[in-house]
């Protein structure tokens, strides 16, 4: 990704200038105020269990192309955390399932082998509510519910998923961060929080 050199907002060319204690990309222009902070994305992904058994897809796609994992992908800039996670889930799976926790969460610093954006991972348990897995051959190859036995002999297994589902299966339901339906700002569209349970 090459370096900001216009405002994203007036277009005004961008300087340098000190702020927070470093220096940063500003926008000179009276009223604008733009500093660009940096550049991050926001990822998500879902352990679904059907009797001890934990959904997982095998990707298509590079990269890591054949390897397994818990279904996820993007958030949408403009999509509440909990349902991108849902429909990534139902995308990658034909899966329905609904968000009940978090379980985790992973951050990654940009330009430390993954890319230049610097990006959090949420890790949700979701419920199934229905469906027969089933991919697109495409950016997925293959998905299927597997014991963590079964996973102990396939191949590519990712090792952040192994992780999450050996969570969701030690921690009791309702553990992990739940989302406060009651908390400040949750009449606020597209507020969402999520707090230890009570």
């Amino acid at each position: 990704m090459g370096l900001m050199n216009y405002c994203p907002r007036c277009a005004t060319p961008l300087i340098s200038k000190l702020d927070g204690g470093r220096e940063r990309s500003a926008c000179p222009a009276d009223g604008c105020g733009f500093i660009h902070f940096g550049d991050f994305s926001i990822g998500c992904a879902g352990v679904v269990l059907r009797d001890d058994r934990a959904l997982l897809v095998q990707r298509g796609w590079q990269p890591f192309a054949g390897s397994w994992q818990i279904p996820g992908g993007y958030v949408e800039h403009d999509e509440p955390l909990a349902e991108a996670v849902e429909r990534e889930v139902l995308e990658e799976s034909g899966v329905t399932a609904v968000v009940r926790d978090v379980l985790a969460f992973r951050h990654l610093l940009g330009g430390a082998g993954a890319g230049p954006s610097t990006n959090m991972y949420v890790v949700f348990r979701l419920e199934m509510v229905g469906g027969d897995p089933k991919c697109d051959g495409d950016e997925i190859r293959d998905v299927g519910f597997f014991s963590l036995q079964e996973m102990e002999r396939m191949e590519a297994v990712q090792g952040l998923s192994k992780w999450a589902i050996e969570k969701a299966l030690l921690v009791p339901h309702g553990r992990g961060l739940l989302r406060d339906q009651l908390g400040p700002g949750a009449t606020r569209p597209g507020w969402q929080l999520f707090g230890v349970p009570h």
